[in-house]
């Protein structure tokens, strides 16, 4: 494994963690700041950084290199405005697949509001939609993004004159809308009639006809499998819990519609699912019987058959959020990394004492897996949650 991996640390220090022989050495990247984010194809990340307290509190998006060097700020917080979205959460941050745009949600003068900054060209912080909760998608060329606010889910073209075309009135039962890899499609979910459950319907990107696919009972929470179309939706019967039940998939042809029946990949409690970027496997956070908040990784190929588990470990509040929200931050701080050999998890091994109750501080690490049987968890850094860089985009495009 080659990649580094950008970590925030407990005291809001961020740092970078290279592989070196058998271990991983740790540089300093900035001495402030939270949930790093790659740029896609540059050495580059972008960082939330809070200065000042009270009333006086303000935020701001920065973009580093990886020897820590300020490049430019993407964005900086108004005056009489929130400084964060929510606690340890002054922002969030989605690079489009190219890397020219950075698309944000973060509080603005009219309250929560996604921005759209261009990292080289002249465009900060340009407001796009006001309101909440905001919900977004690239499309992998970075010429569209679809934003899921309220009940609407829109297309926004930033190709050439600016132009949003609405796709559905009714969007609910789910949070982000996923692309296909190809980016012709774009999945989402609607109520059904008995308001119980969802209907998963997808639109032809570039007319916005939409096709119904299936009917499921509860909500979902969607993504594609990489380099097919392949859709899989993770549903929950009991939203509230943060508890999913059954993973589902649906092979789809060119033009959207299903091709053969839907297939159920799993029938467990799981509380989110992320796809590797080779599209051959799936990793599952998985909450421990035990009732105590610890949780393990799953591993599973593509077809539901299980490919091992990792010992029980107790998640830091970043990886609980990201957990909690896996649909929308699996799209832009990556856990596989790139070539798929390994997982990242944050928190505390149960073998880590004394416990952060006794006043030691958080004591939480990087955790890295080899999605493997008896594979162990390894503390590979000190830090909440760390995150790998995107995987190269592909030179052949989709498959089936």
């Amino acid at each position: 494994m080659s990649a580094p991996i950008a970590v925030a640390e407990p005291g809001r220090a961020v740092t970078l963690l290279r592989p070196d022989g058998d271990g991983w050495t740790v540089a300093p990247l900035a001495p402030s700041g939270a949930w790093p984010a790659w740029r896609p194809g540059h050495a580059e990340v972008g960082l939330s950084v809070v200065h000042g307290a009270g009333d006086g509190q303000r935020s701001a998006i920065e973009l580093v290199d990886l020897h820590g060097n300020r490049r430019r700020s993407l964005f900086e917080s108004p005056a009489g405005a929130g400084a964060v979205i929510a606690p340890n959460v002054p922002h969030y941050a989605l690079w489009s697949p190219d890397g020219a745009r950075l698309a944000f949600v973060a509080q603005g003068r009219a309250g929560l509001t996604l921005f759209v900054s261009e990292a080289e060209g002249p465009l900060i912080a340009d407001p796009v939609q006001t309101g909440g909760p905001i919900f977004l998608a690239w499309s992998p060329d970075g010429r569209r993004l679809a934003v899921h606010a309220g009940v609407n889910l829109s297309l926004l073209e930033l190709a050439e004159a600016r132009a949003s075309r609405p796709l559905s009135a009714e969007a609910r039962g789910f949070r982000t809308p996923a692309f296909s890899p190809d980016g012709a499609l774009l999945a989402y979910a609607t109520p059904d009639a008995d308001g119980e459950g969802v209907i998963l319907r997808v639109a032809q990107t570039a007319s916005g006809a939409s096709e119904e696919l299936h009917g499921l009972p509860g909500g979902v929470a969607l993504s594609f499998r990489p380099g097919a179309r392949t859709l899989t939706a993770a549903v929950t019967t009991r939203p509230s819990s943060g508890a999913f039940d059954e993973l589902w998939a649906l092979d789809l042809d060119a033009s959207g519609r299903l091709e053969g029946a839907p297939r159920r990949l799993l029938r467990h409690p799981f509380a989110s699912v992320y796809w590797s970027p080779t599209g051959d496997a799936l990793a599952f956070v998985v909450p421990s019987s035990t009732g105590d908040g610890a949780v393990s990784l799953h591993a599973r190929a593509a077809d539901g058959a299980f490919l091992g588990a990792s010992p029980p470990f107790a998640p830091s509040p970043d990886y609980r959020m990201l957990s909690g929200f896996f649909d929308q931050y699996g799209l832009s701080h990556r856990l596989w990394a790139p070539d798929g050999s390994g997982f990242l998890a944050g928190g505390r091994l149960y073998t880590d004492a004394p416990a952060a109750a006794f006043a030691d501080g958080s004591r939480d690490a990087v955790l890295h897996w080899r999605p493997a049987r008896g594979a162990p968890l390894d503390p590979i850094g000190e830090g909440g949650a760390g995150f790998f860089p995107p995987a190269a985009p592909e030179a052949d495009g989709q498959d089936g």
